[in-house]
């Protein structure tokens, strides 16, 4: 299973960078078209946003594997040995509270949204909310990962 997730991972890092580097081009270009050609392009805000809805979602889910989450570490700082692990692992286990409830809610905004276009591409929704639900289990899978690593390590 870590194979699998690790491609899936590098995938997600390309289709981040890609995402954001379409991003970029579809704002200049409306940035051109508005102010040099005087002709608003109608699809790029909505696109560019989409965009970054999708570079959030999975930049975040490579991150949870990295351990580069922003967090507190007072605590783990200061405790050594087992606890320390084990106060890790609960940590783990909190966050994977939190995205099996971001899972399930996707589900449901998807769902709730399929029969819902955007106003300018014209499509549906739930491809919009489908990167809540496939984040967060990428973001499962690893964190389930960094759980096993930590369970297996000597401190």
């Amino acid at each position: 299973m870590r194979k699998i997730i690790d491609s899936i991972n590098k995938y997600l890092k390309y289709a981040t960078i890609a995402s954001m580097s379409i991003m970029l081009l579809i704002i200049f270009f409306q940035v051109i078209f508005r102010y040099v050609l005087h002709h608003s392009l109608t699809f790029s805000e909505e696109l560019a946003r989409y965009l970054f809805v999708y570079t959030v979602f999975f930049g975040t889910a490579v991150v949870a594997r990295e351990n580069g989450h922003i967090v507190m570490e007072v605590l783990t700082q200061k405790l050594k040995g087992k606890v320390a692990k084990y106060i890790k692992i609960i940590a783990y286990i909190c966050t994977l509270s939190f995205v099996i409830i971001l899972f399930y809610n996707g589900i449901k905004m998807m769902i709730l949204t399929s029969y819902q276009l955007s106003p300018a591409l014209r499509i549906s929704m739930s491809y919009v909310y489908f990167a809540i639900p496939a984040a967060s289990f990428v973001m499962f899978c690893n964190i389930l990962i960094l759980i096993s690593d930590t369970l297996h390590s000597d401190v």
